[in-house]
């Protein structure tokens, strides 16, 4: 009885968050620092790859003009991450800390890429519903793409598998991701900075606010 107690609780402290945003918007910096600074604060902190960039560079063609094609890579592409996120919860809860999960990129994603009646098909098929995808998550951070505030820093050579070539395009997937996400109850919306660093600081700390750490996090990043 007691160890079972004792696991639950362990299961409790399972936090899991959603970091997406427009192209060039520094998920991957941010995601380095999420996981060195919630690892100091004695967190197990599992960083989950991006699905769609795993797809791309295996050779997925979401470029391609064949419309069932895309359908299939994006049907397939929603059971690969949700079962990923299923598979380190359960690593998570064998571990003996209190568990960050951070996902790069969510289930509600892969709908800024669709039309909407092809990602209500896909929610069909898979037997899910935007409710239940939603649901998911603790909080989800969008960070802008640097087209918006910071376009002098938008570029595409830090990203082998970024097809948006212009700012106009940026701004435009950029906005909707954030319309995929609006219906999430804590939704936090992280504008470009001129120093990227002030941009990670925000998110670390709206993450400790998630956890309940905040003053304790702030100790540490303003040393």
């Amino acid at each position: 009885m007691y160890f079972c107690r004792a696991f639950q609780l362990i299961a409790f402290m399972i936090t899991k968050i959603v970091l997406t945003g427009g192209p060039c918007a520094g998920k991957t910096t941010t995601n380095e620092r999420i996981e060195e600074f919630f690892t100091k604060l004695g967190y197990a902190v599992f960083t989950l790859p991006e699905a769609a960039t795993l797809f791309i560079k295996a050779g997925a063609e979401f470029l391609t003009e064949d419309k069932h094609l895309y359908f299939e890579i994006h049907k397939n592409m929603m059971r690969f991450l949700l079962e990923m996120e299923e598979d380190f919860y359960r690593i998570a809860e064998a571990t003996d800390k209190p568990a960050l999960i951070i996902n790069d990129r969510g289930a509600m994603d892969l709908s800024a890429y669709m039309t909407p009646e092809d990602w209500q098909e896909l929610l069909r098929q898979t037997n899910h519903t935007e409710s239940e995808l939603l649901g998911r998550y603790k909080a989800v951070f969008h960070l802008c793409t640097s087209a918006k505030g910071a376009p002098h820093s938008y570029t595409l050579s830090n990203n082998s598998a970024r097809m948006e070539e212009t700012l106009a395009e940026a701004i435009q997937v950029d906005d909707n991701l954030i319309k995929a996400w609006q219906k999430h109850p804590n939704l936090h919306l992280i504008q470009s900075e001129e120093f990227v660093k002030d941009k990670i600081d925000k998110v670390l700390l709206g993450i400790a606010n998630e956890l309940n750490i905040r003053e304790q996090a702030a100790e540490h990043l303003f040393l």
